[in-house]
């Protein structure tokens, strides 16, 4: 059975007990005069109508969000319980009237009866199955509505509880104490009816309590305590700020920015951000939440990161960041990449922008050296060269290594007025050092450069030998 239709036949079915036991109260309190009985049959009377404005607030709050409640409509629920507090502390208000009346202006016979008890036993049976069936699918499903439901029949088994004793102490009053007479009836009737009204107004007032904190969006500070600590779960995380959660039936929506290291990367940090909503849901069921992922400079983070963050603010990619101590103070060599459309004040401009920054950031630093590099075009037009003769010098160069064990591959593209682009593919033994690698790949491109004119680029992409 679906959820909705779990909630909507355990209301209904309280609504027919409830409108039984309606009639029952009202006939046997107008027979017998019974204040109390006349009260309990009030308290049933709006627990029919509250079952049924929980039937119409359960329906509401099944709809999908839209875009005019993109939050859903979960809080119908939390409305309803409300609702049913205010209509409680009403039928409340005409009660303490009735005792009013009853103590100082006007006199009313009561008939100790014991169908009045037999009718309160049975509404005693029937809101402890009803309760207790209502308390579950509220417990299940996490619905403040039902759990207000099952409230109210927890409070009608203890009212109808004290209401019955009192009707049973008249009951014994008239066959023992006879001569005392009405007035002593009357009284155990309304010092009985003044404790049920204690006890729903203890109930009513938490449910009212909790509906409106809900409504009026209200947080608990163990609640936010509470996600800090889940969130400490995650050890990317470095701190956890603006958390604020807002309850909607039983969905719990929360809103947090958790500081992670500036230095990764958009998607580790993308990463971290589903861990760390995933970790949420898993400690509070039917979670939604809202990250905001803020780049802090952590304490691990050495200069040339430091570096390169303030940069990356700037909106300037940087590489080639070298920082040197020389007699105590700091100086810096870095490449700044402009745009290639870029003209010279403004990469001038961009450059001292970027300094002073730096500089700001660190005092120690007293001087920075920065190297402009133009960015070529994202797409350039090349042509593939067939130049055989310069293939084959190319590959007697490489040769000339006898780490290099073979050249598969020499690409040629010519670029223009820019040059000579070579790319060279070649093999080594798989176990050479990178170190090894490097060097070899550093000396051939210098040799090259050396022996062919207008070269402009060489790039050697190194394999590892297969064996055979």
């Amino acid at each position: 059975m679906t959820e909705e239709k779990e909630k909507k036949r355990v209301t209904i079915v309280s609504l027919g007990a409830a409108v039984v036991l309606v009639f029952l109260k009202l006939f046997v309190g107008i027979a017998t005069g019974y204040l109390t009985l006349l009260s309990e049959a009030l308290h049933s009377s709006l627990d029919a109508l509250i079952t049924i404005i929980t039937f119409f607030a359960i329906r509401y709050a099944g709809k999908p969000a839209d875009a005019g409640h993109p939050y859903g409509h979960s809080k119908a629920e939390n409305l309803a319980a409300f609702t049913e507090s205010v209509l409680l502390f009403f039928a409340i208000s005409l009660i303490l009237r009735e005792v009013v009346e009853r103590l100082f202006f006007k006199s009313v016979v009561i008939e100790p009866n014991v169908w009045a008890v037999c009718v309160l036993a049975a509404s005693i049976l029937c809101d402890v199955q009803r309760s207790r069936a209502l308390r579950k699918i509220a417990v299940k499903y996490k619905s403040p509505a039902i759990e207000a439901n099952a409230v109210h029949f927890r409070a009608d088994f203890v009212t109808s509880s004290i209401a019955m004793a009192g009707i049973l102490a008249t009951y014994v009053a008239s066959r023992r104490f006879a001569a005392a007479g009405p007035s002593l009836y009357s009284m155990i009737d309304i010092v009985t009816t003044c404790l049920v009204l204690l006890i729903v107004v203890r109930m009513v007032l938490r449910i009212l309590l909790n509906a409106s904190g809900v409504l009026l969006d209200r947080t608990a500070p163990q609640r936010t305590a509470l996600i800090k600590d889940i969130v400490a779960e995650v050890p990317e995380v470095i701190d956890v700020e603006n958390v604020r959660t807002r309850e909607a039936g039983k969905q719990t929506f929360v809103d947090l920015t958790v500081d992670i290291d500036r230095n990764l990367t958009v998607e580790r940090g993308y990463s971290i951000g589903q861990r760390v909503e995933e970790t949420i849901k898993k400690h509070i069921d039917d979670a939604d939440v809202t990250l905001t992922v803020k780049p802090v400079a952590s304490e691990a983070e050495d200069i040339v990161e430091r570096i390169r963050s303030i940069g990356a603010q700037a909106g300037c990619n940087l590489h080639h960041i070298a920082v040197h101590d020389v007699s105590g103070t700091l100086h810096v060599d870095l490449d700044l990449e402009v745009e290639g459309d870029l003209i010279l004040a403004s990469a001038h401009a961009l450059a001292d922008d970027l300094e002073a920054r730096i500089k700001q950031d660190n005092p120690a630093i007293r001087e920075i050296n920065t190297h402009i590099d133009w960015r070529p075009p994202s797409v350039t037009g090349v042509s593939i060269g067939d130049d055989k003769a310069l293939a084959r010098t190319v590959e007697a160069v490489v040769r000339e290594r006898k780490e290099v064990i073979s050249c598969r591959k020499v690409s040629i593209e010519e670029l223009g007025p820019e040059g000579i682009s070579l790319t060279i593919y070649c093999t080594m033994r798989p176990e050479e050092a990178a170190a090894a690698v490097r060097e070899v790949s550093q000396s051939l491109e210098k040799k090259l450069m050396e022996r062919i004119g207008g070269l402009s680029r060489v790039i050697i992409h190194f394999e590892p030998e297969e064996k055979t």
